[in-house]
């Protein structure tokens, strides 16, 4: 596995798991730069980190 797609992997990690905190503590919200209530700037971090973990799994990006 190449170095981008570990990173692309550990970041969506980080960004999903953050969505998922987003919906249990409010103050996680305010970090999410997305247009919407509390719950859909949640959902739209866990969107997109399961998009950025599923990108890494697909495609092999060389060095």
């Amino acid at each position: 596995m190449e170095i981008a797609n570990t990173i692309l992997i550990i970041t969506g990690f980080i960004v999903l798991l953050f969505g998922i905190g987003a919906f249990f503590n409010p103050s996680f919200v305010r970090w999410i730069n997305a247009p919407g209530g509390p719950r859909l700037k949640a959902i739209i971090a866990i969107v997109v980190g399961i998009i950025f973990i599923i990108v890494s799994q697909i495609f092999r990006f060389p060095n």
